[in-house]
C-alpha cells in the first residue's frame, strides 16, 4: 500500500510540475515554433549547398583530368583553369595552379643552357605562385608540394642556402625526397657544379638560310607578263623560223643507211644429170647478178634464173645413134 501510495505521488508530482512548465512556456511556444522551423530551414539549406559543391567540384576535377591528358607540353589548359571563374573557390584550382608552374619549372631546366633568358623569367614568374600557396594553401599536400618547388628554384638560381632551408621545411609524403636532395647538395663539388651551369652557355644553333627559312615572306608576288616581242608581226615571227633538216635529226646513222644496199639471193644449185651418159654441160645463170641501184635509193634484187635442165634419157639416145654410124 505504501508503494503504489509513493507512485500515486510521484505522479500528481510530475503532473502538476509539467502543467506548471506548461503554463509557463505558453507565451513562448510561437517563438519555439519559430526556431524550429529556422532549424529545419537551415538543415536544409546546407544540404542543398553541399550538394551544390559536391556537384561543383566533380565537374571542376572532370575537367582538370581532360586539361592534364591534353598533351600540351606548356599545360596551358592548366592555368586556364587556375584562373577560370567557373571553377572559383574550388580545391582544384590550387592543384592546376600548382601543377602549371611545376610544369614550367620543367620547362625552365629545358632551357636552362640554350635559352638562360628565357629560363629565368619563367623561375622569376613561378616563385610568387609557390611563395603564395607554401603559406595559404588550403591543403597541406599542396604547402609542401609549393615548398618543394620553391627549393628547386632556388637550386636552379645557385642560391643553395635558401634551397636547404626549404627542403627542410617539406613534410608529409615528399619529405623522405626533401631530405634525399639535401644530402645531394652537402658535397663541396655539388657547389662548384651548381656555380658552374649558372655561367655557362652553350653556343646558340645558325638558324638556316635560303629558301624556306622560318619567318621569311615567301616570294608569292606577281610579276607583270614580259611586252617582249609584242610589237612583232606574224611576217617577222615566220621568218625566223628555220626549215628543218630531217637529215640533220637523225645524224649520221640515216647516211650510212642511205648508202648500203641489200645483197642479191644466191641462185639454188645445179642438177646435175644422170653419171652414166655423158652429158653437156648445163647452162647455169651466175650466182650472184649485179644490182643496179642508185645512190640513196633501194632497189629489188635481180630476179633469180632458174637453170637450164635436160632430160636425162636425150643423152643417152645421142650416144645409141652415134654407135650405129
Amino acid at each position: 500500500m505504501k508503494t503504489e501510495r509513493r507512485h500515486e505521488l510521484e505522479a500528481n508530482t510530475l503532473a502538476k510540475g509539467i502543467n506548471t512548465w506548461g503554463e509557463k512556456a505558453r507565451p513562448y511556444t510561437s517563438a519555439f515554433l519559430l526556431a524550429a522551423a529556422a532549424l529545419l530551414g537551415v538543415y536544409i539549406i546546407a544540404s542543398l549547398w553541399n550538394s551544390y559543391q559536391a556537384t561543383r567540384d566533380r565537374a571542376a576535377w572532370d575537367d582538370y583530368q581532360l586539361a592534364v591528358f591534353q598533351g600540351d607540353v606548356e599545360q596551358r589548359a592548366l592555368h586556364r583553369l587556375a584562373v577560370s571563374e567557373d571553377h572559383e573557390g574550388t580545391e582544384m584550382q590550387e592543384w592546376a595552379m600548382v601543377g602549371w608552374a611545376d610544369r614550367q619549372l620543367l620547362r625552365a631546366s629545358q632551357l636552362y643552357l640554350t635559352s638562360r633568358e628565357e629560363a629565368i623569367e619563367r623561375l622569376t614568374e613561378i616563385s610568387g605562385i609557390y611563395e603564395q600557396f607554401a603559406e595559404t594553401a588550403s591543403n597541406p599536400e599542396i604547402r609542401n608540394r609549393a615548398r618543394l618547388g620553391l627549393a628547386r628554384v632556388s637550386e636552379m638560381k645557385n642560391d643553395l642556402k635558401e634551397a636547404r632551408a626549404q627542403y627542410a621545411r617539406v613534410e608529409g609524403a615528399l619529405s623522405d625526397i626533401a631530405a634525399q636532395r639535401i644530402k645531394d647538395l652537402e658535397p663541396k663539388q655539388v657547389e662548384e657544379t651548381a656555380a658552374w651551369l649558372a655561367t655557362v652557355t652553350l653556343p646558340k644553333p645558325t638558324p638556316p638560310t635560303g629558301p624556306g627559312t622560318p619567318g621569311a615572306r615567301p616570294g608569292f608576288e606577281a610579276t607583270a607578263p614580259s611586252t617582249e616581242g609584242a610589237e612583232a608581226t606574224l611576217q617577222d615571227i615566220l621568218g625566223s623560223l628555220e626549215p628543218t633538216d630531217d637529215t640533220a635529226r637523225y645524224g649520221d646513222a640515216a647516211k650510212s643507211d642511205a648508202g648500203k644496199t641489200p645483197a642479191a639471193t644466191e641462185t639454188p644449185a645445179v642438177t646435175e644429170p644422170a653419171a652414166d651418159a655423158p652429158a653437156e654441160p648445163a647452162a647455169t645463170t651466175p650466182a650472184e647478178a649485179p644490182a643496179a641501184a642508185e645512190p640513196a635509193v633501194e632497189t629489188p634484187a635481180a630476179a633469180e634464173t632458174p637453170a637450164a635442165e635436160e632430160p636425162v634419157e636425150q643423152p643417152a639416145a645421142d650416144a645409141g645413134a652415134t654407135a650405129e654410124q
